[in-house]
């Protein structure tokens, strides 16, 4: 297996950043969803699943997705199948696009956002970020709106890309998954 890509398939590395962002973006959501929905307000395991895990996890994928990108730049793309219509390609070239600016987005305004209402995010107990603008509860409270709206922008977009990866796998009988599988 390369590391680099091929025009018939992703690399390891490729699929390595492609799988570790999915897997921390569902523990995101399932830290999320247990510190709103399960949890008790203000306990102590709530404020460590958002203050101790979700936020460092969140400026992980925020270095992972740079990384994303600029190694996408450096690699060659696969080709797409001989037989994918133009309007799949197109559609698959948005959905993508889209995947990477919600990568940026959520971590960004959601570290904004922390530094805005007083509590700058600590990088797993490494490195306290520092309090670079005022104490904003306004701007803190906007940020939030463009987290959390964002968050459903992701859910969708990641809904649609494995649907889409499963139609080619299961109807098209084509290689879009299995290059991307490890």
């Amino acid at each position: 297996m390369s590391l680099k890509n091929s025009t018939n398939k992703y690399g390891s590395i490729s699929k390595l950043l492609h799988w570790t962002i999915a897997l921390l973006f569902i523990v995101q959501f399932y830290l999320v969803y247990w510190t709103e929905y399960v949890l008790p307000k203000k306990s102590p395991l709530a404020e460590f699943y958002i203050d101790g895990l979700h936020k460092p996890i969140g400026i992980t994928i925020l270095c992972l997705a740079i990384f994303a990108v600029l190694w996408r730049l450096y690699n060659v793309k696969p080709k797409f199948p001989p037989l994918m219509r133009e309007w799949e390609k197109g559609a698959a070239h948005s959905v993508h696009l889209l995947l990477y600016l919600t990568m940026f987005v959520m971590p960004i305004t959601g570290f904004m956002m922390s530094v805005a209402a007083g509590y700058p995010p600590n990088y797993f107990g490494l490195y306290q970020f520092p309090m670079f603008i005022e104490k904003n509860k306004a701007l803190s409270n906007a940020l939030f709106e463009v987290h959390e709206i964002t968050s459903y922008i992701i859910i969708a977009l990641v809904l649609v890309h494995t649907l889409a990866a499963l139609k080619h796998h299961f109807i098209d009988r084509d290689s879009v998954l299995k290059r991307m599988l490890p």
